[in-house]
């Protein structure tokens, strides 16, 4: 990964919000090692003496300047607050310029999830076959930034397995704390350019997305691209299927607050799909009701996902292929008239299907035809 060292000078001048989470660095030095305005770096801090490296934290670049070469403004709201952004992100007792290094690394391309917990680092995680369009399901804030909901993200995957649905997620890990504080992006600042996973799969255009998130309302809402109904559907069976969360869970229609609501073109989530559903949760509930709530969710998108998928079968000799292409043959002769209807379609696929891969037969349920 390339880098260049830089002297940070904390600031409270950068555009946007939440500021805590955002640099401005030199147009011609970001430049460099391939990284432009919008996209993610890891800023990290060295110690005074300049030796070692004793913090680092995800930063968006939300613009450049044409000062100094070597300044790096980094974003600051409050260090009087009970969350001092600047001490919680990167230690730093106070606001005085410090020196560090800008790495193109974000997520952390060599450690499992143990090794990644153990030396507190932040990776990416894809499950995906490079075809499926149905579903992409993600959790960008897993591990420890927003507890349980990466767990959420997998469970529907599982779920939904047959389907073959995709799973993206991120997982920031931080030891005595703070993993929200080091790792958070906001979800309409991730930039696919700085999430090598996310990059294969942002132009696939998937006809459902979904994302997990927490939040520290006592509540849950669910809101995002996708059409009301969709939502409403979603809230009527958590409440359904999860007693306990009776009067918690809404629907942006009724009224999240704007900056939680999922409706912005920029989300990751909606930029995945044509229908987006973003779905905030409170600790309490991604930690007592976690996999309840994604199961419910999982029961009303599973059975939108329209994909015709290769059926799953062994391999036969000549004879054997050449009775049974008669007999598929026989099958889909009367079906042909009525081509045009969705499941009649996906069976003549499989049916022709069967024919062509006859001998050789097929293991793989995630074809899509």
């Amino acid at each position: 990964m390339l880098s260049y060292d830089a002297r940070l000078i904390p600031s409270t001048n950068i555009r946007g919000v939440p500021r805590r989470e955002h640099c401005s660095v030199h147009h011609s030095q970001i430049a460099t090692i391939g990284r432009l305005a919008g996209q993610q770096v890891r800023i990290e801090r060295y110690a005074p003496n300049g030796g070692q490296l004793l913090d680092r934290a995800l930063y968006t670049v939300i613009g450049v300047h044409d000062e100094d070469p070597d300044a790096v403004f980094v974003g600051y709201r409050d260090p009087e607050s009970t969350h001092h952004d600047l001490r919680d992100r990167l230690g730093l007792p106070g606001t005085d310029p410090f020196t560090g290094k800008i790495n193109t690394q974000v997520p952390n391309p060599d450690l499992t999830d143990d090794k990644a917990e153990e030396h507190s680092e932040f990776v990416e995680r894809l499950t995906d076959n490079g075809r499926h369009k149905g579903l992409i399901v993600i959790a960008p804030h897993g591990g420890r930034i927003e507890r349980h909901t990466d767990e959420q993200a997998e469970r529907v995957g599982q779920k939904l397995a047959s389907r073959c649905v995709s799973v993206w997620l991120c997982k920031g890990f931080r030891k005595d704390g703070g993993a929200f504080d080091r790792w958070h992006i906001t979800s309409t600042d991730i930039n696919e350019e700085s999430f090598p996973k996310l990059k294969t799969v942002i132009g696939r255009h998937f006809e459902y997305a979904l994302a997990f998130h927490g939040w520290n309302e006592d509540s849950i809402c669910i809101g995002g691209s996708a059409p009301p109904d969709l939502k409403q559907e979603i809230k009527t069976t958590i409440i359904t299927e999860v007693p306990g969360l009776e009067g918690k869970v809404k629907t942006d229609v009724e009224g999240c607050p704007e900056a939680f609501n999922g409706n912005d073109p920029k989300n990751v989530v909606n930029r995945l799909a044509r229908n987006g559903v973003q779905i905030e949760q409170s600790e309490d509930a991604r930690r007592t009701y976690g996999v309840k709530i994604a199961d419910a969710v999982a029961a009303v998108i599973g059975p939108k996902i329209k994909v015709c998928t290769a059926p799953v079968f062994g391999g036969s000799g000549a004879g054997g292929c050449l009775l049974r292409g008669v007999g598929y043959s026989l099958l889909v002769m009367p079906l042909i008239p009525l081509a045009w209807v969705p499941p009649i379609t996906c069976k003549i696929k499989r049916l022709v299907f069967r024919i062509r891969n006859c001998r050789s037969g097929n293991t793989d349920p995630c074809i899509e035809l």
